[in-house]
């Protein structure tokens, strides 16, 4: 497909959201705890939020954001290369007892990859990204491409055996061999393979792996430090980026380094870190109040909470027939629909009856891969949970009817084990995992 046509397949799809009123939308009036947000005059109940721990309305954070204003003003407008205010300084300590490895804050988590990415690769690199990889990963590693000629390939999704088979033919001609990859998956919520990826980078000295694991930071881990680190220290040839814009609640990326020296590297001549402005003090002192609270044992309670509503949603789903195509124990769930018309309908539906969720289409997900994508958070209660999922399998079965479409096409189209109970408890099984087209 050239750049005209992949251009206007993007906009066709989004400007179709948009005119069926689901893309693009207002929150209006103010947002409260009760998890209703206002959208053209009328209340939804909201599943489309990724702060899963609900922090944004905690008063510590609001108190450190205002006394921030006041201390500083609204801005401090330097480049870091230059000047930065004392907040950053205590912010990076304590994101660094928090990942208990070297830090760097970045605006944000795309401005994070932008500032890495270009450093840490050379021309004499192989570069392998899995085929779901975020495009803000995607686009540091287009950086590099667009000034240095360097070997790219796509991975089929968590295929780590192929990815072993491809390490050990590369490494015969590429100094390093990188693996690009998400620790949880931002469409589908399916994680990386952990345990196989530090198994490899134990196994081949020239294997290098960077992680996007912005999705599971705070909601998972040791200080909420996210999944890829939960049950491992930072390998040696390994670096992780990570957002506070999600479940952290404030603002902002972070970077997580194996050694002072590659931070240093990084912050030094990372160009974004050079020439782009920096988070504004109230960004910067709601999250140190933020960062606190993960040093503490209150991240676990909170933790806690969010598993438990996450466990109550999926025995709801396996008394449906609704095709979930998600992992069974992150934020972000995904059903199924295959087309992106029946996605679509579904949501304008689900507005009518009074939730507002996300649909998953193109160039978000292939065109045959398009369903109804929706998050847990902390924020929800029970009955707003369980009415959701009720009305869901209700317009989700009626809307099929209308098309004259089945569950069966849906598994097809995403090549998934056919019901839940045949599928690996809490895993999303890579063999079967959609492709992209």
């Amino acid at each position: 497909m050239n750049h005209h046509n992949f251009m206007s397949a993007i906009d066709q799809s989004i400007s179709e959201g948009v005119r069926r009123g689901i893309l693009h939308l207002t929150q209006e009036g103010n947002l409260a705890t009760d998890n209703l947000i206002q959208i053209n005059g009328s209340e939804l109940v909201n599943f489309t939020s990724c702060s899963y721990l609900g922090l944004e309305h905690d008063e510590r954070l609001k108190s450190a954001a205002i006394a921030a204003v006041e201390k500083y003003g609204v801005q401090f407008s330097e480049s870091r290369a230059y000047v930065s205010i004392d907040l950053y300084r205590e912010l990076e300590q304590l994101m660094s007892e928090i990942f208990e490895a070297p830090t760097i804050v970045a605006p944000t988590t795309t401005l994070a990859h932008l500032s890495a990415i270009p450093v840490i690769l050379d021309p004499e690199d192989a570069v392998i990204a899995d085929q779901q990889l975020h495009n803000s990963v995607l686009s540091g590693i287009n950086v590099f491409k667009a000034n240095w000629p360097i070997h790219f390939e796509v991975l089929r999704h968590n295929r780590l055996d192929v990815l072993k088979e491809r390490i050990e033919a590369l490494q015969k001609t590429y100094k390093r061999v990188w693996y690009f990859a998400d620790g949880v998956y931002s469409m589908f919520g399916d994680r990386c393979p952990a345990n196989e990826i530090f198994n490899l980078l134990d196994s081949f000295p020239a294997f290098h792996t960077y992680i996007d694991d912005a999705h599971s930071m705070s909601i998972l881990g040791k200080n909420g430090k996210g999944y890829i680190l939960s049950n491992h220290t930072i390998h040696e040839r390994m670096i992780v980026a990570s957002s506070m814009a999600k479940a952290f609640a404030t603002g902002g990326g972070i970077l997580v380094f194996p050694n002072k020296e590659i931070a240093r590297r990084v912050r030094a001549c990372g160009a974004p870190f050079n020439s782009s402005g920096p988070l504004q003090p109230a960004t910067l002192g709601a999250a140190v109040a933020a960062a606190k609270i993960h040093l503490t044992d209150e991240i676990y309670v909170l933790q806690t909470e969010l598993a438990n509503r996450i466990k109550y949603a999926n025995s709801l789903f396996k008394a449906t027939s609704l095709p979930l195509i998600s992992n069974f124990d992150s934020g972000i769930f995904f059903v199924g629909t295959s087309r992106a018309e029946l996605a679509y309908s579904i949501m304008e539906k689900m507005i009518k009856r009074g939730f507002l969720l996300n649909i998953g289409v193109f160039p978000a997900v292939s065109k045959n891969h398009s369903g109804i994508r929706f998050t847990m958070t902390t924020l929800q209660s029970y009955d707003q949970i369980e009415r959701m999922i009720k009305t869901l399998n209700e317009v989700f079965f009626e809307t099929l009817g209308e098309h004259q479409y089945s569950v069966d096409q849906i598994y097809s189209a995403f090549k998934v084990v056919a019901r839940l109970e045949d599928r690996a408890t809490g895993e999303f099984i890579s063999e079967y995992s959609a492709e992209k087209d």
